[in-house]
């Protein structure tokens, strides 16, 4: 027994898991100082769960994910990837785990946007223990890859216009990535509802049935009762 592969047991667990287990495994650790760092271990909100273990699935994209922090992409692909990969994500998060609180799914897109974003957090995200969400309070999310140049001999004038451009662009492609994110949380937020709809139905169609097959019974045995009558 070591403290990492505990640590890996146990980020795995869900939340309302993780103490009792984690209190079980220090009692049956062998050295005084091993059981000291198991009890330490703290628990997983739930948002953090969620991301551990989205990463212990490792779905398709969630490498690459990772990877955006580092990656030589220009603003607008490294823009249109972010998005694309943060609502497949997010999807597969919640069909591991199941319905969320807002807050949770708030904590799984800010993790992931801070794992995109910065390449600590990524090693953090990828190592699975996380405890807490992540938050990235930088601007962007990568350093973009030059986009291609054009004449290099432009002057100064031609220059400004083209850095307050290119601020302009980044706003734009900020506030675009605001609404993004918000909208996926909206499109999470009727995942959940309809999971919990859908489920709702299907408990409504077994009573039915239930009831139906009581019914039946009822009548049989009102026949039977009038057959001795």
């Amino acid at each position: 027994m070591d403290l990492e592969s505990v640590a890996d047991e146990l980020y795995g667990l869900p939340p309302k898991e993780f103490t009792a287990a984690r209190n079980a495994a220090a009692k049956q650790a062998g050295d005084k100082d091993l059981a000291k760092a198991i009890a330490d271990l703290r628990r997983p909100t739930v948002g953090a769960w969620a991301v551990n273990r989205l990463v212990r699935d490792a779905p398709e994209g969630l490498a690459e994910a990772l990877g955006l922090s580092t990656a030589e992409l220009t603003m607008r692909e490294l823009g249109r990837r972010r998005k694309e990969l943060m609502e497949t994500l997010v999807y597969r998060t919640l069909e591991l785990t199941g319905p969320l609180a807002d807050d949770a799914v708030t904590q799984v897109r800010g993790t992931l946007t801070a794992a995109m974003a910065d390449p600590d957090s990524a090693a953090q995200v990828r190592r699975g223990h996380l405890t807490k969400a992540l938050e990235y309070s930088g601007f962007g999310f990568a350093l973009p890859a030059p986009e291609p140049a054009g004449d290099s001999g432009e002057d100064a004038l031609a220059r400004k216009r083209r850095e307050r451009q290119e601020r302009k662009r980044a706003e734009a492609q900020q506030a675009l990535d605001e609404a993004e994110q918000a909208l996926g949380e909206a499109q999470a937020d009727q995942l959940a509802a309809q999971r919990a709809f859908d489920r709702a139905a299907e408990r409504l169609e077994d009573a039915k049935r239930v009831a139906s097959a009581a019914e039946k019974a009822r009548k049989a045995a009102e026949r039977k009762l009038t057959d001795l009558t």
